[in-house]
């Protein structure tokens, strides 16, 4: 990789090309960076040929290439400081591709971010097997701003809960939730067993699920007590319900939980569901 400014360690890392969806994604980035006070670290990622051991023509190419995208990113980086003056913006600028970069720049990132459906780089790869790289390998949380983010964001973090959800999910939650002044909502959605019938069995149910949902929390709740946290238990299936519980919320929280290969794309289909659907902003965070 080729670096044209220093970076620092607690930064925010944003994926940029030329795709309208990803300098969205640029703009939410560096107001979260702002709202956080952290620089704003803007990458682009060029997959060139010899990067890769192939063989590259003509030999202009690489050279043409980081000139356009070192233009595209001082234009991204004016564009994010006339939004929030103040913000630390650097650069960078990678021989790599998508995954490789971000993975690699995720070691120092507080997370990193991507837009969707854009065209080279990062975006356009995102709804691929890249997303599902990310969400599986990525050593920081991955926050994937799918389109046009509210104006005025309702200042909730909704955090996806399951049984036995690790804590680095709901730690992120927590702490982005009082960096940022915002409350958290913690919704678990499930489905009644086989053979659970009745009122009165359907709202006991209900009544355990919560009480497993504030034992979980609780730990890192204790460590946060300025932060408002309401719980929702709702039946249905997990993708929807929790797109529905976030929309119109600053973000969406959830883990991405790998038992898998070191080859493996994705973190679950719940995360996949999320990534493809959710209008609002959605944190993967790696649990293990």
């Amino acid at each position: 990789m080729s670096d044209n400014s220093t970076t620092s360690a607690r930064h925010i890392v944003v994926g940029v090309d030329r795709s309208a969806n990803a300098a969205r994604a640029a703009a939410w980035a560096a107001g979260e960076a702002a709202d956080r006070g952290l620089p704003l670290h803007l990458v682009h990622a060029l997959d060139l040929p010899d990067a890769a051991g192939r063989v590259m023509e003509p030999p202009h190419y690489a050279r043409t290439q980081r000139e356009e995208a070192e233009d595209l990113l001082h234009r991204t980086a004016a564009e994010t400081r006339k939004l929030r003056p103040a913000l630390t913006v650097t650069t960078e600028v990678s021989d790599l591709g998508a995954p490789e970069t971000l993975v690699d720049l995720s070691d120092d990132a507080a997370f990193l971010v991507t837009g969707t459906r854009g065209h080279g780089g990062f975006a356009g790869m995102l709804l691929g097997s890249v997303s599902l790289k990310l969400a599986a390998h990525a050593h920081s949380p991955v926050v994937v701003v799918r389109g046009e983010a509210p104006a005025d964001p309702v200042q909730e973090i909704v955090l996806g809960v399951e049984p036995d959800e690790p804590e680095p999910a709901i730690r992120f939650a927590f702490e982005s939730a009082a960096g940022l002044g915002a409350r958290v909502r913690a919704v678990r959605a499930w489905r009644p067993p086989a053979g659970l019938r009745g009122a009165d069995a359907l709202t006991d149910r209900e009544h355990t699920e919560t009480g497993q949902v504030d034992d979980l929390l609780g730990p890192i709740r204790q460590e946060h007590p300025g932060v408002t946290v309401t719980t929702a238990v709702v039946r249905g299936n997990a993708v929807p319900v929790l797109i529905e519980a976030a929309r119109g919320a600053r973000m969406l929280v959830v883990g991405a939980h790998r038992h898998r290969t070191p080859l493996s794309v994705g973190a679950g289909y719940v995360v996949d569901g999320l990534l493809a659907h959710s209008p609002t902003p959605v944190a993967v965070v790696p649990t293990g």
